[in-house]
């Protein structure tokens, strides 16, 4: 049966249920190469024995954040970010890299990335990032790969809100604390749906400035938020929304860095992700800052902003019912200096649980299976093989407190894992929808 969107609207194409016969085949061919490159050895790598580093002299901060930070500027190395893995593996072209890299990481990640989505789906974006072309379809898989390994994002996820605090506060005393105090700022809220059915994250501009923490700590955040808002992923939904809230704007908020940062995640490693970006009641004073930015965006990426000034204009991206209140103006948005929620921490230790052990099971499942369809002539949208992505996703969902730390976002009532079902709640501003089965 072909999955219709949210809003009633046909499947786009390029995707699972639409795909002609050459994407079908396009598609296969790269799932082979997936399942050669899981399995090569790599070369084995032991960090380097830690040195006490001499103090380094920072730039001077420039006034609006264009240029170096007052704290440290964004060539400080990083404490927590690409820690763990050799960082050959990242700086060296990809046809140098890649063979480094061992299979077996390669392979976590990619199943990370996944996090319970239609495994086919997540591949086509890819593809469709790259119109098609398989071997340039392919290579940013592998970039986006071996940027997560080294990035640690799946330590972020698996660690959770209290965890990364917990580490940070080990490597810089404060640095935990910052990261808390930036993620439940009200800085960024996730919320949503959108009229497409889609996540939203609200950007509230106004309680950023690029002095007040490390960057690492502002990219730590990033990385959280968007691999927190894959939970609540499910088919035929598979990008996202974000509005940036520039009431109370001046040039004092702006981070060029983090924006900078922000559209290449977007353009290299999430690509085919942002559904919408709505830029929301911008000053005359923005538009400085847009003839900067606007040089650096995909024409894909532009495509999808908009500007709106009021509410009415907003609502038409949003229905105003699901608005949160400080945007509707009933009730003002204040910089959270509350008591914040804590999480348990989730630990690096992949415990062979049975869950996780059934998990892992399945994916060697689905790696098995898929190998026999790549050879055959089955379409992805084909029954037999949307019932072996439905296995694997509800594996996903069994494990989950084993592969995700638990998150405030749980605890808000975004989404949450109950009695095996993964329950999509969006808050209580729509009727709670089970995206259990969703594939």
């Amino acid at each position: 049966m072909t999955a219709t969107t949210t809003n009633g609207a046909a499947p786009l194409p390029g995707r699972v249920d639409t795909l002609t016969d050459k994407e079908n085949e396009g598609l296969k061919k790269t799932w082979l190469r997936l399942v050669e490159v899981f399995q090569q050895k790599g070369v084995a790598w032991t960090p380097p024995p830690k040195v006490q580093e001499a103090p380094k002299e920072t730039k001077k901060a420039s006034r609006w954040g264009f240029g170096g930070g007052k704290k440290e500027s964004s060539e400080s190395k990083d404490l927590f970010l690409g820690t763990t893995a050799n960082p050959e593996w990242l700086s060296l072209p990809l046809e140098k890299a890649l063979p480094l890299v061992p299979g077996e990481a390669l392979a976590v990640t990619f199943w990370n990335m996944v996090a319970g989505d239609n495994p086919d789906a997540v591949v086509l974006r890819f593809l469709r990032a790259r119109k098609w072309d398989l071997d340039a379809g392919y290579n940013m898989l592998m970039n986006c790969l071996r940027w997560r390994i080294v990035m640690r994002v799946d330590d972020i996820t698996a660690l959770g809100e209290t965890g990364i605090r917990n580490e940070l506060e080990v490597l810089k005393p404060g640095m935990g604390d910052s990261f808390i105090s930036n993620l439940h700022s009200n800085k960024s809220v996730l919320g949503g749906p959108d009229k497409d059915g889609r996540g939203i994250s609200y950007i509230n501009v106004r309680f950023h400035k690029k002095e007040d923490q490390d960057f690492e700590v502002i990219k730590l955040m990033t990385l959280y938020v968007m691999e927190t808002s894959r939970m609540i992923v499910h088919q035929p939904v598979e990008s996202s929304c974000i509005v940036f809230n520039l009431e109370g704007f001046t040039l004092a908020n702006m981070d060029f860095e983090f924006v900078k940062f922000l559209l290449h995640c977007f353009e290299a490693y999430y690509p085919e992700t942002l559904g919408s970006c709505l830029i929301h009641k911008a000053p005359w004073v923005f538009s400085t800052v847009w003839t900067m930015i606007t040089p650096l965006l995909d024409p894909v990426v532009a495509s999808k902003i908009h500007f709106t000034k009021n509410i009415t204009e907003l609502s038409g991206f949003v229905d105003e019912k699901v608005l949160p209140p400080f945007l509707t103006g009933t009730e003002e948005i204040k910089k959270n200096t509350d008591k914040f929620p804590s999480p348990p921490a989730g630990s690096l230790d992949r415990t062979k649980t049975p869950e996780y052990q059934d998990y892992e099971d399945m994916v060697r499942e689905y790696l098995h299976e898929t190998q026999t369809w790549a050879k055959s002539d089955v379409p992805a949208k084909d029954p037999k093989r949307k019932e072996q992505a439905l296995n694997y996703r509800h594996a996903t969902i069994k494990a989950e407190s084993y592969l995700r730390a638990r998150t405030s976002y749980h605890d808000f009532g975004l989404a949450d894992v109950e009695q095996g079902r993964l329950l999509l709640k969006f808050c209580g501003k729509v009727p709670t929808q089970d995206i259990t089965d969703s594939v």
